[in-house]
């Protein structure tokens, strides 16, 4: 079965293996074995908010993933602000830059307008525009919080289970989400660099794992009784 995806093609097979340009995925479930933070740090430079940080990922029957980034932060963060991000995977280099104007703010979560575009393997969606608006958590992450696999896993969810109602096939769903379109679920958590980082690495493997509990407990039980099963709540 083919499927068009960002005007270009990907070839699905139902074993689970997905084929982009000269990139093969494996979205087979794969469990997720850790997820590190090695290093964070934060300063400030010419009015500029800058954070680096390396996330160390550990998953089943894969070579672990070392992946290094960086996020500038420009403007003011309650309203009009730009986010530029270069991430690294030992292999390729992706780059982002989002302009993004907080439409509202309230005590958990804010309501983002998100445009921008990324390039590189690594990153972001694939070369994906981005022009959306998006309620987002205020939440910030430590190196050490164990929740962002949790979050990361329950906003999957939902997106999975939208698009099954939308009569999207399940095999088709983490291409969809997580190679094609892994800049929308990680938008939620773009202005975090450890949440976005962590997001774009496990993205696929958490999908795959979240669809064989939906396939055995259906959508009605909720996102976090899901991600439960899955083992990362």
């Amino acid at each position: 079965m083919d499927i068009m995806v960002c005007h270009k093609r990907l070839t699905a097979y139902k074993i689970g293996i997905y084929m982009y340009d000269d990139l093969i995925i494996s979205l087979m479930a794969k469990k997720i074995k850790s997820v590190k933070v090695l290093h964070f740090d934060e300063s400030t430079e010419e009015g500029a908010r800058i954070q680096q940080a390396s996330i160390f990922i550990e998953i089943e029957g894969e070579k672990p993933k070392l992946i290094q980034g960086t996020q500038v932060l420009k403007g003011d963060v309650n309203g009009n602000h730009t986010i530029n991000y270069t991430i690294f995977d030992g292999k390729n280099i992706g780059k982002a830059t989002y302009s993004i104007n907080t439409m509202e703010k309230n005590k958990n979560d804010s309501k983002l307008k998100i445009v921008g575009i990324s390039e590189g393997k690594a990153c972001c969606g694939n070369s994906k525009p981005i022009d959306t608006t998006l309620v987002v958590s205020n939440k910030t992450y430590s190196s050490n919080d164990p929740s962002i696999q949790c979050d990361i896993c329950q906003a999957l969810v939902k997106e999975i289970c939208e698009e099954l109602a939308d009569g999207i096939p399940s095999d088709e769903i983490c291409a969809d989400v997580c190679v094609a379109g892994a800049g929308d679920i990680c938008l939620l958590f773009v202005e975090t660099l450890i949440g976005y980082l962590i997001c774009l690495s496990i993205c696929a493997s958490l999908c795959a794992l979240a669809i064989e509990e939906i396939t055995d407990y259906g959508c009605s039980v909720g996102a976090e009784y899901i991600c439960q099963k899955v083992g990362v709540c």
